[in-house]
């Protein structure tokens, strides 16, 4: 609020008199207008001023009511501009011992009278104002204040003290402020005693402040104190916090000098933000400063970074020259809150002679664990070979039904659809539901190095190359004899290796590679992309008579997106499976989270589904997984929908023909060719076909396959 002014109290119905106007007159108008001043004029032009006081010593000198006023005109009068400020006005009343002043404008004409009264008036409406803003004010604070009286009782109390304590406000006043903490009854009674000001830490139940204790004076009488409370619980959480990050940082540092790779950081925009010794000795540096700053492409442009930094993509173990030295490669994006805040890049260099034996070892391990995954898949699967395939949708489990019955061939199969919907677990369901007594032997075709591709197919003889183990290695189609051999991402096989694989599935049979010894295969062939082949094979990035070796029966799995009757049944799975490997009491999730599930393309699909679920389960705070714990990645392009062909193209064409049918003679004509290969030679037509000879047997009769006499039936 503003502070008063002079013409907003100053009185401007003053009674107005001439000069020559008598001591009955002015009297009259005192009494009728109840006023006891009056403004004196001689022709329109101000003179002073009279009072009933000055007419009352005109009466006493004169005796006689008619009497000319002009004697007792006081003209040296007080005056004040209406637009000064109360309170000086108050001060020059004081200063001149007068109960009024005239108040004049810029002009110097005269526009009002201001009484004592109204002075007075004006400051006790001033006060209240003032006390009534004090107040809000302080209860606007965001420090708590309370003060106490001398018997310690509690005479005020803002909002933000009521918060702080958590005590309702119309439950304070008077209260003891020993009933309401002890920390604080003594320090006000040592503030009061001693009359000085001092600041304590105070905690509170929810709260920690910083409590300044002020003893309250009156005319140098102590009357009581004051506290003000500053709430610091959030900046001891942000201090603890910068005090965790500064550890984490040094840590960090310490943890990259230790390393006896080469490692850098970058943010966001590719900028190197560390590096340790390793990398330096790499590059040739001595000291970080050359390299911190400095944009990796720059400096690396050997290394494909963009791929981590701008795409969310990792590498892994990928061969390269830098600086005329081999080294092996490892980046990964670093992801916060969805967003890419930097990436990580990892070098081994360092006398990578001696992996040897560990690469060896490992791939040995490997070999291994494809073997015991495939033991243990049908162990599981036994009965349910498609149960780790979770769905409600009529699409999917018609799928699965589809699958179940191509499982029940020998026919190569191809499984197409989009990355994450789960093409290796139909692959292995296949598997396990064909029976057949092999393993099941999974090759990621976009994971290993051309130059190693054959090797891993084939195998290698003893001292077939530098570096050969001793002995040689079996490649996937001998580890997966009798069984099968699930391709993923056939799309990225080269063209030079097609044409091997093309030749093993016509003849059944290859070398190892330095070997001479031939080997015969009755591997199935399960293959899986999330490509579109056929257009490969018109542009010759893929080989069209490979492209329908395996494409002789086709299953297409849907995305995700287009299921999305599966996201509670899925969620409830993966939500039941990290349970069993915590004991995280999650009871589920919520129908809000369940909806913003559904309002995701999920370009990663299943796969993306279940991260992005393990992410809420491990940072939900409550037994629920809600909304707020899903963080959705929505800055990904939206995947390409791949056309749907063969024999499974959508709901719509699998009406048109009869899938059954074609696979049952897509089955009984390889069973034709197979017996017209062997010349009627029944076990061997079963050795070439994988299967056995009463297997053999019940599919001619099934088939009604009739002998033809160039036929040598064994019986």
């Amino acid at each position: 609020m503003l502070p008063i002014k002079v013409h907003q109290l100053a009185s401007s119905n003053f009674i107005k008199v001439s000069n020559v106007a008598t001591a009955k007159d002015v009297m009259k108008l005192f009494l009728n207008r109840k006023q006891d001043i009056a403004c004196v004029y001689k022709n329109e032009h101000f003179l002073g001023i009279v009072t009933k006081y000055s007419l009352y010593r005109l009466l006493l000198e004169n005796e006689a009511f008619d009497a000319v006023i002009e004697p007792v005109i006081i003209k040296n009068v007080v005056t004040l501009n209406e637009n000064d400020y109360l309170i000086y006005g108050k001060k020059l009343l004081i200063e001149k011992n007068v109960a009024h002043a005239v108040v004049l404008n810029e002009a110097g004409h005269v526009t009002g009278i201001l009484a004592t009264a109204e002075v007075i008036s004006g400051l006790i409406t001033d006060t209240k104002s003032s006390a009534n803003q004090l107040s809000s004010l302080v209860n606007s604070l965001e420090d708590g204040i309370i003060s106490v009286n001398l018997e310690m009782r509690i005479t005020s109390v803002n909002t933000a003290a009521v918060t702080i304590i958590e005590i309702q406000n119309d439950e304070l006043i008077n209260l003891s402020i020993l009933d309401i903490s002890h920390t604080l009854f003594k320090n006000l009674k040592d503030s009061i005693t001693t009359k000085s000001r001092f600041v304590k830490k105070v905690h509170f139940s929810k709260a920690t402040t910083i409590a300044t204790f002020i003893p309250i004076t009156e005319w140098d009488v102590v009357i009581g104190a004051i506290v003000v409370l500053k709430e610091i619980t959030e900046l001891e959480k942000i201090a603890k916090e910068l005090k965790i990050t500064k550890s984490i940082e040094k840590t960090l540092d310490s943890a990259l000098e230790l390393s006896y790779d080469g490692v850098l950081i970058t943010d966001s925009e590719g900028i190197i933000t560390r590096a340790n010794h390793g990398i330096l000795s790499l590059l040739g540096y001595q000291s970080t400063k050359a390299v911190i700053n400095q944009q990796i492409k720059t400096l690396l442009p050997e290394i494909p970074a963009d791929k981590s930094i701008l795409h969310n993509e990792s590498i892994a173990g990928e061969l390269l020259q830098i600086k005329g030295r081999q080294a092996i490669l490892s980046q990964m994006p670093i992801i916060e809150e969805g967003k890419n805040i930097g990436a990580i890049f990892k070098f081994i260099f360092k006398q990578l002679g001696d992996w040897k034996d560990l690469l060896q070892q490992m791939e040995r391990l490997e070999t291994e664990i494809s073997y015991y995954r495939g033991e243990l898949l049908k162990v599981s699967l036994e009965n349910n070979p498609f149960g780790l395939i979770i769905s409600k949708n009529k699409q999917l489990n018609s799928l699965k039904n589809d699958a179940y019955t191509a499982a029940q061939s020998f026919s190569n199969i191809l499984l197409t659809g989009e990355s994450g919907t789960g093409k290796e677990l139909f692959a292995a369901g296949i598997h396990q539901a064909s029976e057949r007594p092999g393993a099941f032997i999974t090759v990621n075709c976009g994971a290993i190095p051309e130059e190693l591709l054959e090797s891993e197919f084939f195998g290698y003889a003893d001292g077939a190359f530098t570096g050969a183990k001793k002995g040689g290695k079996p490649g996937k189609f001998e580890l997966a004899k009798s069984g099968t051999l699930f391709l993923d991402e056939i799309g990225d096989m080269p063209l030079s290796l097609q044409v091997k694989i093309l030749r093993v599935l016509q003849e059944k049979e290859f070398q190892a590679v330095g070997g001479i010894k031939t080997i015969q295969t009755d591997v199935r062939i399960i293959a899986a992309t999330n490509k579109d082949l056929l257009a490969m094979v018109q542009d010759g990035s893929f080989r069209g008579d490979l492209y329908y070796r395996l494409h002789v029966i086709q299953l297409h799995i849907p995305p995700l997106r287009e299921r999305p009757e599966d996201f509670s049944l899925l969620s409830e799975f993966f939500i039941n499976k990290f349970k069993s490997k915590t004991f995280k009491p999650i009871n589920g999730i919520t129908n809000d989270a369940l909806e913003k599930l559904a309002q995701h393309n999920w370009p990663g699909n299943v796969r993306e589904l279940e991260n992005v679920l393990e992410r809420a389960f491990h940072f939900t705070t409550s037994n629920w997984i809600n909304a707020d714990n899903i963080l959705l990645d929505q800055s990904r392009i939206q995947p390409k929908e791949l056309p749907r062909q063969g024999v499974l193209q959508s709901p719509s064409q699998s009406n048109v023909f009869n899938r059954k049918e074609l696979i049952n003679n897509t089955e009984k004509s390889l069973l034709i060719e197979a017996l017209t290969k062997t010349d009627g030679n029944r076990t061997k037509a079963a050795e070439m076909l994988g299967i056995s000879r009463s297997s053999l047997y019940y599919k001619i009769e099934k088939f009604q396959i009739k002998e033809k006499s160039s036929f040598k039936i064994d019986e």
